[in-house]
């Protein structure tokens, strides 16, 4: 049985390397072939049965044998062979054992069973498909967290005290096993990974030419590193002599800040990859009793702040939300109180206000049709089950910022505005003279749309996807081009479930239209 496995995995693999480009840089070496899941696509199972191993190769290939047969029902994905977890006792199995297999089930591409991303193994954690990777910079992980009782939770705890901007050279190690890509360094070149490197969530471009690396690419990263008991992990500022982020906005903690009882200076909290948005907490805020629901307030507390999709807020429902936050409060415990109850939304009273200033862009203002008159700032209140405006919330609509302050901190904070009427202004008669931009079709789509627009005259235009926050996905069309009607294909199939926006600009003008991916 085992020749059997061995001959199928050569064929297989044969196959792969002389009709799939790339294969043999993927880094996966087939444990994890076939990747960029989405693990909403993915079917949760839990299975028992013996492990069936193929060593024959480079890398060993994983199988479980659910009835005792002595064949493979699965194939187990276990990631990269160089993959282990690093918060978690948990091992590769060997030949014969009595293995339980936790994990998102698929079709697989390469054998006539599914194959399992695995999850868990006998209990023990291996990986989080849902894990936040780009927020990975402490020893603790967060496994759990982002789907408990229905909330998606993003805030993560404190990182190491001591950050040390380092300069290292190696190759770069790639795991492609989910859509979110997650990246390391092998400095020493035994072909296991030396480094975590950090380059923030995956729509994050920097300003500069830097651009992600592709398995084995030689680069230099210079970045803060931060050594815990199990890898190195490395915030990226530069790679291949390239600005990757302003290292300024990151501090010790990735934007995060302590706060102490008896300080004496304020304190702000940055969204790492926004430095306009922060929120600022004044001496004074502890509150010595009738602190979180009418239990005492640490003495210390670490606050951490992220601007997360707004449809992965609770509660949104019929909000016309265009932008939202996340608050974390964490205990010296790592405890994050906005969840100490047992679930989702909660919030604190401080003594003294927080100062809060956020931050938005046209393309989340004009992608969703907000008027900018309208735009309110509220926050969730998990005692009344309802969302509270903020009266004297003050919008400047020049630098696209709401400043205000309050003393209740809660887990998630909202921007909402009404949708602008459909008046036809000089402008919008101006850009119907100039070229038109359809309605993507179809929509929704899965995983491919066409867009189409028509040119009154030949010129110059650009054509941009951006995801919900705002950020530049990719470029579809950069150049001259002719009048008359042009249509163009988006493939979204790496691309995760929800909204993003398409932007058509042509001389000083530009039309913006949503669009939304199913899977």
């Amino acid at each position: 049985m085992k020749q059997f496995y061995m001959i199928l995995t050569i064929v297989v693999v044969m196959v792969f390397l002389f009709y799939i480009p790339g294969y043999s840089h993927d880094g996966n070496n087939g444990n994890a072939h076939g990747g960029h899941f989405n693990p909403d696509s993915l079917i949760l199972i839990t299975v028992s049965g013996t492990a069936i191993i193929d060593t024959s190769m480079v890398n060993p290939m994983y199988y479980l044998d659910e009835n005792g047969d002595g064949q493979a029902n699965y194939h187990l994905n276990f990631g990269p062979h160089w993959y282990h977890p690093d918060d978690s006792n948990a091992l590769r199995p060997n030949e014969g054992d009595t293995i339980t297999i936790t994990g998102g089930q698929h079709d697989s591409s390469m054998f006539d069973f599914p194959t399992i991303v695995v999850y868990e193994i006998n209990g023990e954690f291996w990986r989080d498909p849902y894990n936040p990777f780009w927020v990975n910079m402490g020893e603790h992980t967060h496994r759990g967290d982002h789907h408990q009782n229905g909330c998606n939770g993003f805030a993560f705890d404190w990182m190491n005290n001591t950050v040390q901007t380092v300069s290292v050279n190696g190759v770069a190690l790639v795991d492609t096993t989910f859509v979110m890509k997650h990246y390391y360094l092998d400095k020493s070149g035994d072909g296991s990974p030396d480094y975590y490197l950090n380059f923030g969530p995956p729509w994050y471009e920097p300003n500069s030419e830097a651009a992600r690396p592709n398995y084995g690419d030689q680069i230099n990263i210079v970045g803060g590193l931060m050594s815990d008991s199990t890898m190195s992990k490395i915030i990226v500022y530069e790679i291949n002599d390239l600005v990757w982020r302003d290292s300024t906005t990151i501090g010790q903690h990735f934007g995060g800040g302590w706060m102490h009882s008896n300080m004496t200076d304020s304190v702000r909290i940055h969204d790492p990859f926004d430095p306009d948005d922060w929120m600022q907490v004044n001496p004074g805020w502890r509150q010595m009793s009738g602190g979180h629901h009418g239990g005492m307030m640490p003495d210390s507390l670490f606050g951490r702040m992220l601007e997360i999709f707004p449809q992965n807020i609770p509660y949104g429902e019929n909000q016309n939300i265009f932008a939202a936050y996340e608050i974390g409060m964490f205990a010296e415990n790592r405890q994050n109180i906005m969840w100490q109850d047992g679930g989702c939304g909660g919030h604190m009273n401080f003594e003294s206000n927080a100062s809060f200033q956020l931050h938005y862009n046209d393309i989340q203002l004009h992608g969703f049709d907000i008027d900018e008159n309208t735009i309110q700032v509220k926050y969730w209140d998990d005692q009344s089950s309802s969302w509270i405006t903020v009266h004297d919330a003050i919008v400047d609509p020049v630098d696209n910022t709401i400043t205000f302050e309050e003393n209740t901190i809660s887990n998630f904070i909202i921007l909402t505005g009404d949708q602008v009427t459909g008046v036809d202004t000089d402008e919008n008669r101006l850009q119907i003279e100039e070229y038109v931009l359809e309605q993507n079709y179809p929509n929704p789509f899965n995983p491919s749309t066409t867009i189409q627009f028509t040119l009154k005259h030949d010129t110059d235009m650009i054509l941009n996807i951006y995801n919900v926050l705002g950020q530049r996905i990719t470029t579809l069309l950069n150049g001259p081009m002719t009048a008359g009607t042009h249509t163009v294909d988006f493939n979204a199939e790496k691309l995760s479930s929800g909204i993003y926006f398409y932007e058509l600009k042509v001389d000083d003008q530009r039309k913006i239209m949503k669009m939304n991916l199913i899977k």
